[in-house]
Parts: structure tokens; C-alpha cells; sequence
């Protein structure tokens, strides 16, 4: 059998949206619903028994018992981290104490995010982005700072970048001149914006190569997109958390660096040679 995060991703565009509701909260959930019995985890999620067994179908499991002994597998090395976490979140009982719960909640995010990706894909991704042409990135509302973080990084590195600005208006104009060479990037996590996902299907369609950064492998992106890296976004505030999908961005940019030594140092050269020119940055009196 195909590794889960490669069935998975395979398996999704095929789910019913109650199979994707389910298989949202075993991934939000992993610490409790591996111990659920099926009517137990059809009554958590307000579905029906026979949504589970047919959601461990789809994914090639003979029955329920056999998809929970696959997740046991999966998550296991979750546990004694995600125990700890619970401890430290139970322990506030005050405005004193958010601080450390949400700086608690962003380390374990951190920490998820790297248990989750593979490697393989993680190069992968990074190699589709040195070798593209021009780099499209779209990513709105609140992942537009995101969005906005990734092109500006990416411009230090001397990449033709276009981060997309819904509001202006002629985005779709703009998106039948994709080229042969371009590249896409969608940024979406819950809720997801539809126009991400429809720039992602646009491009898809039209043969460009694209990629996602999101949530997991069940988000709506992962289906138009050749590479997905997914980065955890669980949270206990109102404020979405965007700690570990910047920490996402940040290797992949480093990794770009990385993998063009010479022309990374230039172009940073460049760059800072105009930034002193102009006195872009503040110095301090002597």
C-alpha cells in the first residue's frame, strides 16, 4: 500500500464532502480518534456508521479496524508530545497565563509540521521552484501575508514573482498570459478561499505546474496541485496561527539559497551594495 500521506492525497479528490468532513477531524483529532470505536467517531463527527466504513474503503482498507490500526501506526510517535501539550493547556486558568499557551500551541505546531512532511516531497517542491520561470503566488485574506512573505523572499533570491492581489481586479486577465514556464503557488488554509482554489484549477488545467501550501491532504487545494507540503494550523485563539507555515516558508527559501550558493550570494551582494546606496535602513549615530 502507497504511503498514507501519498493515499491520501490520491484518494481525495474521489471523498464525499461527509468522508472529507470525517477525515478532517481524525487528522485535527489523531490524539483521540485512533482510540474511537466507529460508532463512537460517526457520533463525534455527526455522521453515519456506514460513513466511516465506507471512508476506510476508499482508501483501500478492507474495513474500519484496519484504517484505525494504519493510523495508530501513523500517529503514534504523536502521543507523548501531544499529552504534554494537554497538560500545559489545562493549566490556564487566567489572562496571565495565554502567553504560554499559545506560544506552547505554536512549538507543537512546529513541531507536527516537521513529523508530517516527507522529505522526498519537500525537495521536490523546492527543485519545481528553482527551475520555473516565473513564480505565481496566490494566496488571500488572511494568507495573504503569507503570500506576501514568500514573494518578497523570493525576490531576494532574483525570482520573477507576481503575488496576486485579488482586489485589483484584473487577475484573470493577467492569468491568461501564464506561460509554459510558469509556475503557481496556492496558500489556503481553513477556511479555504475559493478563488485560490480556482486559480490553482485554472492553472492546472491550462498545464502549469503547481504547488500548495496548506493544511492536509484532504484541503480542496491538494487536487490541482503537483506538490503539496502541508504545515499544522491547529489553534486555540480566534487569530489563525501562522507560526509553522512561515516557518514552512522560510526553509523553502533557504533551501533555494542553498541550492544556488554562487547566484544567492550575488544577488544578496546586489542588494545590499542599493540598500546602503539609498540608505534604506536606519544607522545608528556614532
Amino acid at each position: 500500500m502507497l504511503p498514507f500521506n501519498k493515499l491520501l492525497k490520491e484518494k481525495n479528490v474521489f471523498l464525499t464532502p461527509s468522508q472529507r468532513k470525517l477525515m478532517q477531524y481524525i487528522l485535527s483529532h489523531d490524539d483521540e480518534s485512533i482510540f474511537l470505536n466507529v460508532e463512537d467517531l460517526a457520533k463525534k463527527v455527526d455522521i453515519s456508521v456506514a460513513t466511516v466504513v465506507r471512508l476506510s474503503k476508499a482508501l483501500g482498507f478492507k474495513g474500519f479496524p484496519e484504517f484505525q490500526k494504519e493510523l495508530r501506526l501513523l500517529f503514534r510517535n504523536k502521543l507523548t508530545t501531544t499529552s504534554r501539550l494537554q497538560k500545559t493547556v489545562k493549566k490556564v486558568t487566567n489572562e496571565g497565563d495565554v502567553l504560554s499557551k499559545v506560544l506552547q500551541t505554536d512549538i507543537h505546531n512546529i513541531e507536527e509540521t516537521l513529523k508530517q512532511i516527507s522529505a522526498m516531497e519537500f525537495k521536490q517542491f523546492v527543485k519545481a521552484i528553482d527551475s520555473a520561470q516565473r513564480i505565481i503566488i496566490v494566496g488571500l485574506r488572511s494568507a495573504y501575508s503569507l503570500a506576501i512573505f514568500l514573494g518578497i523572499s523570493l525576490e531576494f533570491l532574483q525570482k520573477n514573482v507576481w503575488v496576486i492581489q485579488l482586489g485589483i481586479g484584473d487577475m484573470w486577465d493577467r492569468l491568461l498570459g501564464l506561460g509554459k514556464g510558469d509556475l503557481v503557488i496556492g496558500i489556503s488554509f481553513p477556511r479555504y478561499t475559493k478563488q485560490t482554489v480556482e486559480v490553482l484549477r485554472f492553472a492546472k488545467e491550462r498545464g502549469n505546474n503547481t504547488l500548495a501550501i496548506t493544511d492536509s491532504l484532504i484541503s480542496p487545494l491538494t487536487q490541482y496541485a503537483d506538490h503539496v507540503l502541508t504545515a499544522r494550523y491547529q489553534m486555540d485563539s480566534f487569530v489563525e496561527s501562522f507560526t509553522a507555515p512561515l516557518s514552512l516558508i522560510n526553509a523553502i527559501v533557504t533551501a533555494l539559497g542553498v541550492c544556488s550558493k554562487k547566484s544567492t550570494m550575488k544577488s544578496l551582494k546586489g542588494l545590499e551594495e542599493i540598500w546602503e546606496r539609498q540608505q534604506i535602513y536606519y544607522n545608528t549615530p556614532k
